[in-house]
């Protein structure tokens, strides 16, 4: 009887972390959508582009500041290069 609740909690807590998980990344992908759509954060982003040498940096200073993640950044900067 233990053992069967044990592995019932158990597989409701992995069910639950990738349901979280899952809505992480939905939610980060809607603010992205949103950040694109804002004409003050792409010409920013476009500015820092363009003044920085290393795109290296800019992505850092994306993630940082918006907490999407180095993959979303770098996908940010690669569509308003």
């Amino acid at each position: 009887m233990n053992q069967t609740v044990y592995i019932l909690v158990l597989l409701s807590l992995v069910f639950l972390f990738l349901i979280n998980k899952y809505e992480r990344e939905k939610l980060q992908r809607i603010l992205q959508e949103q950040l694109l759509k804002d004409e003050e954060f792409k010409t920013s982003i476009k500015e820092k582009i363009r003044t920085t040498e290393n795109m290296n940096d800019v992505i850092d200073d994306i993630n940082k500041t918006y907490r999407l993640g180095l993959l979303l950044a770098k996908e940010i900067t690669d569509q308003l290069k």
